[in-house]
């Protein structure tokens, strides 16, 4: 039994990041240590018609901690899109952004659907907003050609709870 509880205290300590035992403010505090460590990912999703004008939009504040994903998923009549959000955060609290994205829709002879995806990384400032476009246009079945695009804010989730920057999109 004396030599399952060092195994057991080594494998849970292996699960806390780098460094905690080191902060001053947090050494004690694994709760305290998660708000301090924790991202707010601001998302706006709109869909844009050519002459600019918004015809849909959605705007999410969702949690996460540095390189854990956040999804977006966007259904439609016949399209399907995934994001998937991973913030990284450095140790001179600038941020890596990774956007992985997904689309199923339908294929040009109408015969199945299509799958497309992409990935773009991006270094951030928090705060910093960056628009995503996982899709690109869209045409209708009357040729209306829209956008679909993510408008993207990570700000550490101490400023968003101290009423710090949130998302404020522009009007189109």
């Amino acid at each position: 039994m004396s030599k399952v509880l060092p195994s057991v205290l080594l494998l849970l300590l292996s699960h806390l990041p780098f460094g905690y035992a080191d902060g001053p403010t947090n050494r004690h505090d694994p709760l305290q240590y998660l708000k301090d460590e924790a991202l707010a990912v601001n998302i706006v999703a709109r869909i844009i018609e050519p002459n600019h004008v918004t015809v849909w939009r959605m705007d999410s504040t969702k949690i996460t901690i540095s390189g854990r994903a956040v999804e977006v998923r966007l259904e439609g009549d016949n399209i399907l899109v995934l994001a998937h959000l991973i913030p990284y955060l450095n140790s001179d609290n600038t941020i890596l952004l990774v956007a992985l994205g997904q689309v199923w829709a339908p294929a040009a002879d109408k015969k199945g659907f299509r799958y497309y995806s992409t990935m773009k990384s991006l270094p951030v400032t928090p705060g910093e907003k960056v628009i995503f476009f996982p899709f690109g246009m869209a045409v209708d079945q009357k040729a209306n050609v829209y956008n679909l695009e993510l408008e993207i804010q990570v700000t550490p989730y101490a400023e968003l709870k101290k009423g710090g920057k949130t998302t404020q999109s522009p009007s189109h």
